[in-house]
């Protein structure tokens, strides 16, 4: 067994990774984008039967997937960050619709990058989520529990990241409409 990619997946990055080249002309942040959009389609199809596959004599297929998920995680909530920031300093990058969508998908990442990156529980959530949220997975995909009785899934993440994205291209489409 190896690890899974799948390809319709990338595409669906691919597309989606346009949606801050107008903002950002020298294709940093798209190339960026579309690297985690590799990650993604490593991570997407991944599900409870996989994750105790083994890759090699050393490692299993949870081993990679533990990393490349924490990985995807900052990488995506810093994107979003960063675009949050950028249109609060310049509200003409994004119609309204797609600034709430943003901001919206950077508060929900948040909940997850805090206490994978820092290790502890995020203060918002004090009390309530663990310290450190746990990797796992069911038989359809992972998931990280995040306290005894929530699980935030990985799909839902990735669904939510490419339809924020997919957000921004439209205003991007519809102000290049208007310009003309």
């Amino acid at each position: 067994m190896g690890l899974k990619f799948n390809k319709e997946r990338w595409s669906k990055w691919v597309a989606a990774s346009m949606a801050w080249s107008r903002n950002e002309p020298t294709g940093v942040t798209m190339t960026r984008l579309q690297g985690l959009g590799i990650i993604d389609a490593e991570l997407y199809d991944i599900n409870g039967s996989d994750i105790k596959e083994k890759v090699d004599e050393l490692t299993t297929v949870f081993d990679h997937v533990n990393i490349k998920s924490y990985l995807w995680v900052l990488g995506m909530y810093e994107f979003f960050r960063m675009m949050d920031e950028r249109i609060r300093k310049d509200p003409t990058i994004a119609n309204e619709k797609a600034t709430r969508a943003i901001n919206s998908t950077k508060k929900v990442f948040s909940r997850l990058r805090v206490p994978l990156a820092k290790l502890e529980e995020s203060h918002k959530y004090a009390g309530k989520d663990y310290a450190i949220p746990r990797l796992g997975a069911n038989h359809e995909q992972l998931g990280w529990q995040i306290n005894d009785t929530e699980v935030i899934y990985y799909r839902y993440l990735s669904d939510l990241a490419i339809d924020t994205l997919n957000q921004l291209r439209l205003s991007n489409y519809e102000k290049n409409r208007k310009e003309g």
